[in-house]
Parts: C-alpha cells; structure tokens; sequence
C-alpha cells in the first residue's frame, strides 16, 4: 500500500493538471547530452533549414508524473507500461501543456497501479501527443 498516494481516495476520471512547459535549446541539449545522442536536427536545425526539432520520446513518459505529482506525492512511484503517439514534430521554443486524468486502477500480484490518461498541446491548443502510463504506486504490497 502506497504511502504517499491513498489508492482508497483516487477517483477514475480525476483530472490532473494542465501542467505547461517551454521548450528551451538548452534543455534540448542536456536532453541530448543524457541520452548522447546529438542529432543536428534537434540542435541546429533540420536539412531544409527549419528550426531544431525537439527529441520526439522528450518529456514523453514524464508529463504523467508532472501532472500525478500536482496532486499527490509521486516520487516514489515506477511507470510500468507507456504508450504513446506523437501527431507533430515539436519545434524547440514552444510551449507545451499537458492534462489528462486518472483512467483507471488496478491492483495486479497485491501492487497498486494507477493509468494516466494525457493530452500535450502546443500553444494554439492543438494535440501533439497522446499518452497512456500505467503508474505502479509503490513497491509495498496490499494484505490479501
């Protein structure tokens, strides 16, 4: 039983959020940096001289737990399962919003799980990523 998230007390259909974001080039480089992987179409721009495209998995397992965390006290919990779908490439500079809402929960082998369901807009409010995390809550098991 999660400590710090009263499963008891989560309602389906809670919703969580918005939480809103620039995307900045340096925190595109350090993303690249972490992951070493420093494509020039994320730093300098893309072949047919656009600007520089964000990573397309940045950010893309943590909004959920941005968005969780607003709520309640989500550093100790695991994602366990990620889908998600990205409909546009993202430019570096843009301000991305995210919401969603508690979908589900479950408890599977005596472990809480919650499932966030989320949206990522850009700033003229058009969907760019749709999510769905499965969020283990904790590692302590309930009594059977």
């Amino acid at each position: 039983m999660s400590p710090a998230i009263p499963f008891d007390q989560i309602t389906i259909g809670e919703e969580l959020g918005p939480w809103s974001t620039t995307v900045t080039p340096q925190v595109v480089q350090d993303y690249c940096d972490d992951w070493d992987d420093h494509n020039p179409m994320y730093l300098t721009g893309t072949a047919d001289g656009g600007p520089p495209i964000v990573p397309p998995a940045y950010m893309a397992g943590l909004f959920c737990f941005r968005l969780l965390g607003m709520k309640y006290n989500a550093g100790a919990t695991i994602g366990a399962q990620t889908e998600h779908e990205n409909l546009r490439p993202v430019r570096v500079g843009e301000t991305l919003t995210a919401q969603g809402h508690i979908a589900e929960k479950y408890i599977r082998r005596g472990l809480e799980y919650v499932v966030v369901e989320s949206t990522v807009s850009d700033e003229a409010g058009q969907v760019i990523r749709r999510s769905r995390d499965h969020i283990l809550l904790s590692l302590e098991r309930v009594p059977s």
